[in-house]
């Protein structure tokens, strides 16, 4: 079923059993070597709320729905250790093996959510400022805020995206052999210029240069702030 992001959500709440569901679900999801390096934090604070609205660019995650980070978690796991920190749950590996249960759990609510008439918008958009992230949620050395997601009830359904074509994107043994995209740019352009939601004129080869001009935030200090949080990705 292809995915809509959803911005607009109505006030009707989404049920206690339906979160319990949602978050049983992130749980349920496959693990690396089943260490669950993941924590999952349901955001309801309003002042919380508005901060990462601010921070992210995103009004509607002050609004209605349900906020949700996904949190890279070697914390837990490094609590259970006798000898105390090791560096192993905090190289680049256990970093990666973290950002993997969480992206991994992230998919399979979104799923689960839609799968119920829901709606959902990632938030990538909260690395704008991780340390602020991390500040405002507490969050405790060897954990790191990877991303966000909005749940809730649908105000308006957006129409899905046209995507690459597919040779351009699956090949069989080897990397795919580079393919035109003219014709995907007139259909993105396309598709821009008549959305009834923020029409404008652009395509993918557009999109791709615009983006390498735009403000990172604080982006460009996660390296940093990885290393402060106590990840060693030398």
């Amino acid at each position: 079923m292809p995915h809509r992001s959803i911005r607009q959500f109505t006030p009707a709440p989404v049920s206690a059993a339906t979160l319990t569901l949602l978050e049983a679900t992130a749980q349920a999801t496959a693990s690396s070597q089943f260490l669950q390096q993941f924590t999952l934090i349901r955001v309801a604070d309003a002042a919380k709320r508005a901060a990462i609205a601010a921070l992210t660019h995103c009004d509607f995650v002050a609004g209605p729905g349900v906020l949700y980070v996904f949190v890279v978690d070697q914390a837990r796991n490094q609590r259970l250790l006798a000898a105390g920190v090791a560096d192993r749950l905090r190289d680049w590996n256990a970093f990666l093996a973290g950002s993997f249960d969480a992206t991994l759990a992230a998919q399979h609510v979104v799923d689960t959510a839609e799968a119920l008439g829901l709606g959902t918008c990632y938030l990538g958009s909260i690395l704008n400022d991780p340390q602020q992230m991390i500040d405002l949620l507490h969050l405790p050395r060897y954990t790191f805020p990877l991303l966000g997601l909005m749940v809730g009830h649908p105000a308006t359904i957006p129409a899905g995206k046209p995507r690459l074509p597919q040779a351009a994107v699956v090949a069989t043994d080897q990397y795919p052999a580079p393919v035109s995209l003219t014709a995907y740019d007139n259909t993105l352009r396309d598709y821009y210029e008549h959305r009834p939601e923020h029409p404008r004129s652009t395509d993918f080869t557009q999109l791709v240069n615009a983006y390498i001009k735009t403000d990172p935030h604080h982006r460009g200090e996660i390296g940093r702030i990885l290393r402060q949080q106590g990840f060693r990705l030398d």
